[in-house]
């Protein structure tokens, strides 16, 4: 890019945050714009990536245990569907109870936050491990780790946008590459640790003993080395402006937890709305596919070592895809990548899982749809920043806020996707897929609202931009030059040009669909 062009991408930006009044003004004037860069920015990076990585990383490999857990009939007593409720406790929970840890980022400090976080995980691992019933396992493998996640891990939700304003998805993307990484260091390690027990021949006349020993020793040794990891992890991280309210007209400590709920505001504003929608119906679909795929495979007549193969080869593509959605949107646009993925999601769900029945299909479905599946992990929370600002209580309480709503669909996503399943069809996932397809479709339309508002908020600041250089037209000419340069045209092409954008604002239906599919990179 040229430096004539950032520079009026650069005037722009400013233009559309001037006159566009859903943009929160408070947040956009602060006085330390993010560095979008530095060392310390790309060590924190790091940190969260890591982070990520120890934290919902290791959820990715639920989907091994829950393998186990129902063709072995862990428990006795128990029904599949409380093993079912753990994966979904796991993330949906955290999800939920996020939204109230960046409420205690305001008044306490976000490393003690996670270093509460880190033990917390610990000890959910270890007491998992020890678990004798299923409702212990739930409790511990599902309700404290969420709880844990959520400490540790939401904290780092709001830090990346304090360190980037135009590299933000990039960063993110890097960053939220760890939930895959997760998946790639623990399914396979997770995966052995059990096999080893349960073909044993110690075992062989107690093979639910070796499969317990399997299991006790896989979480335990998740324990240690989450533990270890995030430890190092909140020692180097850094946020570059205070996540702490040290204002003296503070709330009190309650109301500032539970502020984001009454943030009626917020929600008023259509794209945030939006915004959510999609993220609430996106994560319903990208919770089954996350968890489902290793059941799948068994319901085709593969191994166990073979489903853990299809989630590792699922968790390697969201790590090599998260960061390569990160670096397109920004180069083509968050909107506009986040929309594409969301479509291929519907396209292939539709497509190419129902019809997929032998392991190589499996498998090179895993990992198309792994490159797809980060999306929302990476541009939900800078597409809200976008809406509300880059720092300041109005993104912590819009980031809240989305997590809060995403968490509910994550809670039942499992559960809904295996009361769907039917054990008596030729294709007993069929229902499954048709919901994860219909969800994935669902929300991509409900972005087309949102990128409407960002298409007219761009040709806004277009149209501001050009009269503004129309009427430097009158002045001196080493003024003019400038802007007819940087504007790439003459004034009566500019006023051709201020005309074609003014017709998009026009107010009828048609113009607000064609701005919903306008090629503009937003």
């Amino acid at each position: 890019m040229s430096a004539n062009n950032r520079h009026r991408e650069e005037q722009d930006t400013t233009l559309a945050v001037k006159e566009d009044p859903e943009i929160c003004q408070d947040n956009m004037s602060s006085s330390e714009e993010p560095p979008d860069g530095g060392l310390w920015a790309w060590i924190s990076t790091v940190c969260v990536l890591l982070i990520n990585t120890f934290s919902w990383g290791p959820n990715a490999s639920f989907g091994v245990y829950l393998n186990y857990y129902i063709t072995e009939q862990y428990f006795d007593e128990a029904d599949t569907e409380q093993y079912v409720m753990i994966g979904g406790l796991g993330l949906g929970l955290s999800f939920l109870a996020c939204a109230f840890t960046n409420g205690l980022c305001r008044r306490i400090h976000y490393k003690i936050i996670m270093t509460l976080g880190l033990c917390i995980t610990f000890l959910s691992y270890w007491l998992a491990s020890i678990a004798t019933t299923v409702i212990q396992l739930i409790m511990f493998q599902g309700f404290l780790l969420a709880i844990g996640w959520s400490l540790v891990a939401g904290a780092t939700l709001v830090i990346i946008p304090t360190w980037f304003s135009k590299k933000k998805s990039v960063a993110q993307g890097i960053a939220t590459a760890g939930g895959g990484l997760g998946g790639i260091i623990f399914s396979r390690s997770v995966d052995e640790i059990i096999k080893q027990y349960l073909n044993n021949q110690k075992y062989a006349n107690n093979r639910k003993h070796g499969l317990r020993l399997g299991v006790a020793w896989a979480l335990r040794m998740q324990s240690f080395v989450c533990g270890f990891m995030l430890a190092i992890s909140i020692i180097f991280i850094r946020s570059f402006t205070p996540l702490k309210n040290t204002s003296k007209d503070k709330k009190p400590f309650h109301v500032e937890i539970f502020a984001f709920l009454s943030r009626i505001d917020l929600l008023k504003k259509l794209p945030l709305a939006c915004l959510m929608f999609w993220n609430m119906s996106y994560m319903l679909s990208y919770s089954i596919l996350l968890f489902s795929l290793s059941s799948y495979g068994t319901s085709i007549g593969l191994t166990y070592k073979q489903g853990s193969n299809v989630t590792t080869i699922q968790s390697l593509a969201q790590t090599i895809g998260r960061p390569l959605l990160g670096v397109l949107s920004d180069r083509v646009g968050r909107v506009n990548v986040s929309l594409l993925a969301t479509f291929l999601i519907t396209l292939f769900s539709f497509v190419f899982w129902v019809f997929t029945t032998t392991y190589s299909q499996l498998l090179g479905f895993a990992f198309v749809i792994g490159l797809l599946l980060g999306i929302s992990w990476v541009n939900f929370g800078p597409m809200t920043a976008d809406v509300v600002g880059n720092s300041g209580a109005d993104l912590n309480h819009a980031i809240s806020l989305q997590m809060f709503a995403a968490g509910f669909p994550m809670l039942i996503a499992e559960l809904a996707g295996f009361k769907l399943r039917r054990f008596d069809m030729e294709r007993p996932f069929l229902y499954c897929q048709i919901l994860v397809g219909v969800a994935a479709g669902v929300s991509c339309l409900a972005l087309l609202p949102f990128r409407e508002w960002k298409v007219k908020r761009a040709v806004k600041a277009r149209i501001a931009y050009l009269k503004h250089s129309v009427n430097n037209l009158d002045g001196d000419k080493e003024e003019e030059e400038e802007d007819a340069a940087l504007a790439g045209m003459d004034g009566e092409q500019m006023e051709r040009e201020i005309m074609k954008m003014e017709r998009l604002l026009a107010a009828d239906v048609r113009s607000y669909m064609y701005r919903a599919v306008y090629p503009l990179k937003v």
